[in-house]
């Protein structure tokens, strides 16, 4: 860490992204480089040029920062990515699904200044390079201790803001059933129960009369039902084209496993100034990226790395309530 007058450990003191107690200094180092390719990609979006600023231009900067760091340091060449194009395709999509950049014709743009408060962290957006206090991954805030309004936050990174429960009940009472004989042969039903790690789909539907989703037709096309079967015969229910494009299903699912009660939770483990977390299910689009935008992969060396992250423990805390707010479970321990 002394190494080039101290570089990294002036980036870490100035950032507040602290060592783990039990991290070694090789993955620390490792994060410090994720957060400052992060870091340098947004300055450049002020950078003084002639030509528009464009994804290319951000593709570039994070290039040449990591392959400088690279030299800089030999050693993390077994912990950093191994191509630059898989860390570049991290920070971008993270900078668009955050709402931290616009896409434009031929350039990309800063989106407005935006500030969040939450159990004592203030979530910003759009801030002036000057003002970055504190990174978690490539996401600024700031330690403010203030009135919380998760209600902010949700609307600020378009969270949902029903309860999980809620958001099932509500879909249910809006069901329009209707009789069906047969789909096409590739149907998928959702996995009601464990072991979810052989897939989240079966071939098989549910005849228990629980109410539960399926979908059907190919792949990129596929159209999603609300079904149950009543008197042994199915019953469906459309759902609408919004609720579930985009990857937007992932809410429903997560909905009525949370409502039956077998949604697992997201694990974490405390480090000192570090939470590890690992999702056991594939969280609904926004919160995903929610999450990761604060936070680092576990492994850098594969990029994307959607299920095992770490925080600084001050973000971690403010994000778990939130996520629990909306009805997810965490489960937790410490190293």
């Amino acid at each position: 860490m002394d190494k080039y007058n101290g570089l990294l450990s002036k980036v870490s003191r100035q950032y507040h992204i602290l060592r783990g107690t039990q991290e070694t200094e090789d993955e620390w180092k490792t994060r410090l480089v994720y957060s400052i390719c992060g870091m340098m990609a947004y300055a450049c979006l002020w950078d003084d040029t002639e030509e528009s600023i464009s994804i290319v231009h951000l593709k570039r900067r994070i290039r040449s920062m990591l392959g400088s760091y690279k030299s800089l340091y030999p050693e993390l060449s077994g912990t950093l990515p191994y191509t630059s194009e898989e860390l570049e395709k991290e920070i971008i999509n993270q900078f668009l699904s955050a709402g931290v950049v616009y896409h434009r014709p031929n350039r990309i743009v800063a989106s407005k200044k935006r500030e969040g408060h939450f159990d004592g962290v203030l979530f910003q957006r759009g801030i002036a390079l000057d003002n970055i206090s504190c990174v978690s991954g490539i996401g600024f805030y700031s330690k403010q201790e203030c009135g919380s309004n998760p209600n902010n936050i949700k609307t600020m990174f378009g969270l949902e803001q029903e309860k999980l429960q809620t958001l099932w009940q509500t879909t249910l009472s809006t069901a329009s059933w209707k009789p069906n004989s047969v789909f096409e042969y590739n149907t998928e039903y959702l996995r009601l129960e464990l072991p979810f790690s052989r897939g989240y789909w079966i071939t098989e539907p549910d005849k228990t009369g629980t109410v539960s989703i399926l979908r059907t037709g190919m792949k990129g096309s596929q159209l999603y039902y609300i079904y149950r079967y009543m008197d042994a015969a199915l019953e469906v229910s459309p759902l609408p084209q919004w609720q579930v494009e985009n990857y937007n299903y992932r809410t429903l699912t997560c909905a009525c496993l949370a409502t039956y009660g077998t949604l697992p939770p997201i694990e974490y483990f405390e480090d000192g100034a570090l939470v590890h977390i690992r999702m056991n299910y594939f969280l609904p689009s926004r919160e995903l990226e929610f999450l990761k935008y604060y936070s680092w992969p576990e492994v850098c060396t594969s990029l994307p790395c959607d299920f095992r992250r770490k925080f600084s423990v001050e973000v971690f805390g403010a994000i778990k309530n939130i996520l629990s707010e909306e009805g997810y479970e965490f489960k937790g321990g410490k190293i």
